[in-house]
């Protein structure tokens, strides 16, 4: 099991555990000048919002990606990832290469224990992120590309290669295997390659059998398809019954959350039914 922490405790995902969902709209990808511009000046009240809302629709824990030329990530991601932590009293995760940035985000949070989740099978960002993680005692999400040449591996076999280089290394780093998250990758289905869908199963099995947390970023599915809502709510219920732990979502796709909340229930991830029952309450309440 992984287990992230923050002022409302632990937050415990792996085997065994109900899925970890975390909210992924705190990014700057494709957002108009209207919201890059305030950001880049130090105001993060569309962000701090944002947070606020993943967390009363169900998230379990914020990622922030704020990485764009116009933006100081240096001063401004610490400022982002402490004000997120004391707004949602949830974990903040990092996705973003500049180490500096997450240096520095990673000594506002302590001692919570926060997660990083740009490290790839690249030797030198290893090399460059893993001591930084093993100081701050965070978990690393590992990325399999990266091992031979460019592109995304798509074989079981190629991304477990590249998922056993992270993983290799980092216990040479003193980084503990419950503090190693692997991405199983989901790739879009718009991209029309044969097995796509069932090679990324397949992955989440294995790294389930290894005793490795996976992941997945629910969001790449629907990616220049219509319908997208259905297409990831699919895509996660599916992977989710092969043993996936924890997925970048959209809050605010109609019946996720709840959906989710019944998988882990049926897969007696959720014993006692509480989460279920504690998600029912909280939805019932925001209704009234």
């Amino acid at each position: 099991m992984t287990q992230l922490t923050s002022t409302n405790g632990k937050l415990t995902f792996g085997k065994g555990h109900p899925a970890m969902l975390i909210n992924d709209q705190l990014h700057v990808i494709n957002k108009p000048d209207s919201i890059i511009e305030p950001i880049s000046k130090g105001n993060i009240d569309y962000f701090l919002e944002l947070a606020k809302w993943g967390k009363s629709s169900g998230a379990d824990m914020t990622a922030i990606l704020i990485t764009h030329p116009e933006i100081d990530e240096v001063n401004l991601l610490p400022k982002l990832a402490k004000s997120i932590h004391e707004e949602t009293k949830m974990p903040v995760g990092l996705d973003t290469r500049n180490a500096e940035a997450i240096e520095a985000a990673l000594a506002e949070l302590s001692p919570y224990k926060s997660i990083i989740w740009t490290v790839t099978a690249e030797q030198e960002l290893l090399e460059t992120l893993l001591p930084i993680a093993k100081k701050y005692h965070a978990v690393v999400a590992g990325m399999p590309t990266g091992l031979s040449g460019s592109g995304v591996p798509m074989t079981v076999e190629e991304r477990m290669a590249a998922a056993k280089k992270i993983i290799d290394t980092c216990l040479e780093f003193g980084i503990p295997k419950e503090d190693i998250v692997i991405d199983a990758i989901c790739m879009p289905v718009a991209l029309l390659q044969n097995n796509s869908f069932r090679i990324t199963l397949e992955t989440i099995a294995l790294l389930s059998e290894m005793g490795i947390t996976s992941q997945l970023g629910i969001g790449n599915a629907g990616s220049n398809m219509p319908m997208r809502d259905p297409i990831h709510l699919a895509y996660l219920l599916g992977a989710l019954s092969w043993g996936l732990d924890a997925a970048f979502i959209n809050p605010g796709i109609q019946g996720l959350i709840s959906s989710v909340r019944a998988m882990d229930m049926l897969t007696e991830r959720d014993p006692d039914c509480k989460r279920f029952l504690k998600h029912y309450r909280n939805s019932h309440q925001r209704q009234q």
